[in-house]
């Protein structure tokens, strides 16, 4: 197995199919356009031309007749979804026919699924239909990984339909009568609110089959309609978020940019695109009444090819070849490696300039493939880079930088691994293995990954045998990322949706912590990874922020030494503000902080460390560090609460900071020589939560006296019979206006456990000094 980063600052979007449509809900909220015209949208994604569009317009089109009676009449019945999709299916392969007889060359066979559901990335789907490439027969089996576009059918309740064909009549014999065309006004902006969620991390164990909970809920409003001044909200469909679905498992299953699909509501259509970025929603029509929109979009989808379907445009079968159809299977293929171009955006990342290699052969399936809609759309593929014909030097030399035994390397004093230099002798070390990485960061981040490691490298010294070796690394932006086109720039810049680089990156491959041999080289990988995620903190100013499982890896020298992997999410602390308030990591491994609340406190150093103080309870419950079969078969219930949602997980750390008992009655045999290091660091952090307790208590009593209290003057009721209503007795202050004797709230200043190391329990010398330990010198 290999590892490079991941990207989970949100819950996963797959699993347990009405959480995953909440979570596709959350993902697309701020980040859909609607109502795109359907000639712009077949135009920039399906790369139709002028020439297509002039062959549809100049010709009256009309559906086969016998597939639109069945349809209709399916409609009429209020007969299952399913029903509809024979007869769409004979309407759609009319429209092919014509095109056919009008000498254009399709790549297009719509497929139905039966009964059959497809095996998905959580729950398993049955979409209603699948538009396939050419080379698929009906015999088939079919498959996400194929497929050019999804189908989704659904059918109003028969009421609902008469209702809103009844308003639709009234509206066209209210213009008749009126003799009025229906002005035709350009489409309203309609912008979503909201934030992002982020994915499930890095190959997983299989402990973790299912994302580690959600945090959006059905209940968020996913959309704002922009109506002049005026503004209301609209809820996302529920097929919506289904064709959503389908397109998370397209992208998913396969190399893809993008997905597309068609959604129709009885005879309303809607052609969806989604990347990583957002979505675009065409502008609905009927295909009863607008037949010409329906074949407009037929033959658009059915000329387009594997590129402009959303295929990975550098992936292909060969070294000589470009993609030109669907790969079942991404192992043996070749990525390409773009070559440089500025004026198209495409440079090398800063302290890798250099054009050694051409591409890279890739020798299994994927490693890693994100399980979200939008976000970074990570993408792991092993292999071995092939050297440019141009370059200089050769590849095992480029390589053999951080490559064990060769004769310039040397151990460092401290048993920390390995320094490295350059290769100077003539000899040719063996080439160690490696993964390229594709991606799309935020283009607000101050720094890629690649040049955040290469800087640190630089900065940590001996530390740098725990940190990834990087040996290219290139951003594509602007018009070198192949996306579709303008529409994508509106969709980005007139709605102010997020930019997207995207980012490719060869990097060593690493073991993944669950495969170490013994529980001392569990503890060396271990402490080796605690100091370089504090180096990386005090002499590279940057915090990590996304500890888990999958990011703490090692490779094999003359003991197992610990990498600290994925800086994609990293920061530089002194910009550690406002914009770092949000959830980073991954949900059984984060922090209380981060887990309670949606808006947290900025992430801080401590919460690392309780990330890190996570990932080795759950390694001591759930590894057996058997090679054979390193799981647990049946995991400890307790610990798997903190697998589910942020709130479950929340509840469930809370209680085991409390009272450690139930989790750890888990601890596997193998991690029993350890149960003293893990009492330790238990009962670090069971003072750190108490002092955040009493923090809290503290911070809420100076509060109080720092506002004061009112001193209100107590009425006198005992008014003199007679008197002068005009003059009324003087009013005496009240007694309880008065402070309460013995009562002394401490000032804000006097609260003396402070919030960033918890009263100075949560600090690296503590919880190394926790493992018996003390820190190196580097």
């Amino acid at each position: 197995m290999a590892s490079t980063n991941s990207t989970p600052s949100k819950q996963g979007a797959t699993g347990v199919r009405h959480r995953t449509r909440d979570n596709l809900q959350a993902d697309l909220r701020n980040r859909t356009l609607r109502d795109v015209s359907v000639e712009d949208f077949v135009k920039r994604v399906y790369g139709f031309t002028e020439k297509d569009t002039e062959y549809i317009t100049s010709k009256a089109w009309t559906l086969d007749y016998q597939g639109s009676a069945e349809y209709n009449l399916a409609l009429s019945k209020g007969l299952p979804e399913i029903a509809l999709y024979s007869p769409f299916k004979t309407i759609m392969d009319g429209l092919f026919q014509k095109f056919r007889d009008d000498e254009y060359a399709l790549d297009i066979n719509l497929a139905s699924l039966g009964s059959e559901q497809l095996k998905s990335t959580g729950t398993p789907r049955k979409p209603d239909g699948l538009f396939m490439f050419k080379s698929h027969k009906d015999s088939d089996k079919v498959s996400w990984s194929l497929s050019k576009a999804f189908l989704e059918f659904q059918i109003r309740p028969s009421e609902q339909r008469t209702r809103k064909e009844a308003r639709g009549a009234r509206g066209r014999m209210r213009t008749i009568c009126e003799g009025r065309t229906p002005a035709r006004s350009a489409p309203d902006p309609r912008v979503n609110a909201g934030a992002i969620a982020s994915s499930p991390a890095l190959a997983p164990s299989p402990i973790l089959t299912a994302p580690s909970g959600f945090k959006r809920r059905s209940s968020d409003v996913l959309e704002i309609e922009e109506q002049g001044h005026s503004k209301r909200p609209k809820q996302m469909t529920r097929k919506e978020a289904q064709g959503a679905g389908y397109a998370l498992e397209m992208m998913a299953a396969a190399c893809r940019r993008w997905a597309t699909g068609f959604v129709i509501r009885d005879k309303t259509v809607w052609v969806h695109y989604y990347d990583r970025i957002g979505a675009i929603f065409t502008k609905e029509f009927n295909l009863s009444e607008e037949p010409q929109k329906l074949a407009m979009v037929a033959l658009a989808l059915a000329k387009c090819d594997v590129i402009q379907a959303g295929y990975e445009p550098l992936i292909s079968s060969s070294l000589d070849s470009p993609l030109s159809a669907p790969l079942a299977s991404v192992d043996g293929a070749v990525l390409h490696l773009p070559v440089r171009d500025d004026d198209a955006g495409a440079t090398y990342v800063k302290g890798f300039e250099n054009d050694l290699y051409s591409h890279f052969e890739i020798s299994g399936n994927p490693l890693y493939i994100y399980q979200g809609l939008n976000g970074r759309g990570s993408l792991v593929l092993p292999g071995r880079p092939i050297q440019a014909v141009k370059g200089s030097g050769t590849q095992p030399e480029q390589v053999a930088a951080d490559t064990p035994g060769t004769n310039n390397s040397t151990k460092d004093s401290g048993g920390m691994g390995i320094v490295h230099g350059t290769t100077t002798s003539g000899e040719s070390p063996p080439q160690v293995p490696m993964v390229v990485k594709l991606s799309w960061p935020l283009s607000t981040r101050p720094s890629l990954e690649a040049e955040l490691i290469h800087e640190l490298r630089d900065k940590l010294g001996r530390m740098r045998p725990h940190l990834p070796k990087v040996h290219f690394a290139m951003v594509l932006k602007g018009t070198s990322t192949q996306l579709p086109g303008d529409l994508f720039r509106s969709m980005t810049t007139a709605h102010n949706f997020e930019q997207r680089y995207f980012t490719l990156m060869i990097v060593e491959q690493y073991k993944h912590l669950w495969e170490v041999p013994t529980c001392d080289d569990f503890l060396d990988v271990y402490l080796d990874i605690v100091e370089c995620h504090h180096a990386a903190l005090k002499t590279g100013n940057i915090l990590h922020r996304d500890i888990s499982e999958q990011n703490l890896l090692w490779r094999q020298t003359s003991r197992c030494v610990g990498i600290l992997n994925d800086w994609d999410l990293s920061s530089v602390a002194a910009q550690l503000g406002a914009h770092a308030k949000h959830r980073t990591g991954t949900g059984p491994f984060m922090a209380l902080d981060v887990l309670k609340d949606a808006d947290p406190p900025s992430h801080l150093y401590r919460h690392d460390l309780e990330s890190l103080f996570y990932v080795f309870v759950w390694a001591a419950t759930n590894y057996t560090l058997d090679k054979d079969a390193p799981f647990v078969r049946k995991p400890n219930p307790a610990i798997l609460k903190w697998a589910g949602t942020y709130a479950d997980a929340y509840e469930a750390k809370k209680s085991f900071l409390g009272d450690s008992e139930p989790v750890f009655e888990g601890i596997q045999p193998a991690f029993e020589p350890l149960r003293g290091c893990l009492d330790a660091l238990w009962e670090l952090f069971h003072e750190g939560f108490d002092n955040s307790v009493k923090r809290k208590k503290q911070l809420q009593k100076a509060n109080a006296a720092s506002t004061g209290q009112r001193n209100r003057k107590r009425r006198n009721v005992d008014l003199i019979l007679g008197g002068n209503d005009e003059e009324l007795p003087l009013i005496e202050p009240s007694l309880h206006s008065r402070r309460p004797v013995g009562v002394d709230p401490p000032s804000i200043n006097e609260v003396d456990i402070d919030f960033e190391t918890m009263g100075g329990c949560l600090t690296f010398e503590k919880f190394l000094a926790a493992l018996g330990e003390e820190p190196r010198q580097y």
